[in-house]
């Protein structure tokens, strides 16, 4: 899982538990294999699954990985849902 808020909306209501906390505006960096904010916790050929506050960060996040070559990317869609749908989560 990776968790694109920002790190104030994450210390207010947690995240999924083992999420990788990455900003929206930093996946292009932390995606990017070449560079050197890379994150080695993301592989082009792993699933990646995106969660957000509602969906609409998750799914730009989304398609800017597939189009940096991601292919199996899923978006999870609002933390509030996954929170009651009783997903595990961690502050």
């Amino acid at each position: 899982f990776v968790d694109v808020r920002d790190s104030g909306a994450i210390a207010q209501s947690g995240t999924v538990k083992g999420a990788l906390r990455i900003p929206r505006g930093m996946i292009e960096f932390a995606a990017d294999d070449t560079s050197k904010l890379h994150n080695e916790n993301l592989n082009k050929d792993d699933r990646v699954c995106l969660i957000c506050a509602a969906g609409g960060q998750a799914a730009l996040a989304g398609k800017t990985m597939v189009d940096m070559g991601y292919t199996n990317v899923v978006n999870v869609g609002g933390f509030a849902d996954w929170q009651a749908a009783g997903g595990e989560t961690e502050e």
